[in-house]
């Protein structure tokens, strides 16, 4: 009943927490006389402590109004916000680590890395997966029909913040989302930068609500409009260090975005999946860190002869992370390395359970999330 009145008599403007009303209830509780016959004025004493309670703590309640105040994110953005977004961007440390003198990186490859790679290469060859039709170098093509030009540019850049944490089929669904509305209010090339910059980033959240993070990117993705509007002129930069300074964009999206929209290959775009392969299957030097730039890093190293396989080692690993060497549940039944004796990472006991399901007559099980007839065609010949 206390923490009732306080809050009739402050109005409806304070936030109260879950934590403050714990605090002012044992503040309550500790200012009442424990007796039946309560006076009139304990009851004053113990609203008087908890409206002390609750005004000698502005800061939290500050911090609170800012949390909701970011959560519906005005419509209204100032000239100096943009100003503000751009001296950031100029500020940002760039999160491109370059090879420090005492850091040794490998120089070639390991000797198992050329026989697993060039068989991995073979196989892509017989699968469909997911990122050779909807992954970031196609889907803006796949939308729009372009394939050149400041705007397919900028399309690439959109589709690359959004896949972070994004399944390339969920990626693709958004981007033709995003191209289908801005090409019914009337923008010609549909997703641009004139329509990014002219849409509210609630409708834009709303729009994208399907990728991970997705109220995050809204806020990068206009940040970055912005940018690149008031100091690129709406065109993608070529340098490495410029585009790492647009906010949500880090190495990978990064070097993969010089590759698709300028053909420029200064460096390698390692994901998730390129992570996970180079660890299993041993092909970098064990490190305390294992983060996706030390791999970057190392891959750099070892194919540095090879440079020809910076722009191709991304889709080739990642479409197999995604429908055959997978984070669980790994598709050894249909892998041709699983039975050569080099691969570390093989799952023995499926390969166990496959031969006594041939054996039984029992087909390989070809659901997945891309197309494995081919391979397992091969798979069933070599068996």
């Amino acid at each position: 009943m206390v923490l009732k009145k306080i809050k009739d008599e402050l109005g409806p403007s304070l936030y109260f927490t879950e934590r403050q009303t714990r605090r002012s209830r044992l503040t309550a509780s500790a200012s009442k006389i424990s007796t039946a016959d309560e006076t009139n004025d304990a009851k004053e004493m113990s609203e008087f402590e908890s409206k002390e309670l609750l005004s000698s703590s502005p800061q939290s309640n500050r911090q609170h109004d800012l949390m909701i105040s970011k959560r519906r994110r005005s419509q209204f953005k100032t000239e100096n916000d943009s100003k503000d977004w751009i001296a950031a961007a100029k500020t940002k440390k760039q999160r491109v680590s370059r090879v420090t003198s005492t850091e040794t990186l490998p120089t070639r490859p390991p000797p198992h890395f050329w026989p697993m790679y060039n068989q991995i290469k073979k196989m892509r060859s017989r699968i469909k997966a997911p990122v050779d039709e909807m992954g970031c170098a196609n889907v803006a093509t796949a939308v729009s029909g372009l394939s050149d030009g400041k705007v397919y540019r900028f399309q690439c850049l959109i589709s690359l913040m959004l896949s972070s944490q994004t399944k390339d089929e969920v990626n693709f669904q958004v981007m033709k989302i995003l191209q289908d509305y801005f090409i019914s209010k009337g923008y010609e090339h549909g997703l641009s930068l004139e329509a990014i910059l002219d849409i509210d980033e609630l409708v834009l959240d709303q729009l994208i609500y399907k990728v991970g993070f997705h109220r995050r990117k809204a806020t990068y993705i206009k940040q970055t409009a912005i940018i690149l509007h008031e100091k690129y002129n709406g065109e993608i930069p070529r340098t490495i260090e410029e585009i790492t300074s647009f906010p949500g964009v880090g190495p990978k999206m990064g070097f993969l975005l010089l590759q698709i929209a300028w053909n420029i290959n200064t460096g390698i775009g390692v994901d998730t999946h390129m992570q996970r392969m180079a660890r299993i299957f041993k092909w970098v030097p064990a490190s305390k860190n294992m983060d996706p730039e030390y791999i970057r890093r190392c891959f750099e190293s070892m194919l540095w002869d090879h440079k020809e396989e910076w722009s191709r080692i991304n889709p080739i690993l990642v479409g197999f992370g995604q429908v055959v060497c997978l984070p669980q549940r790994p598709r050894c039944d249909v892998c041709t390395l699983s039975r050569t004796g080099i691969c570390p990472a093989v799952d023995k006991a499926l390969l166990k359970k496959a031969d006594m399901d041939k054996k039984n007559g029992i087909k390989i099980d070809s659901k997945s999330r891309g197309d494995l007839t081919n391979l397992i065609k091969d798979i069933e010949d070599l068996c």
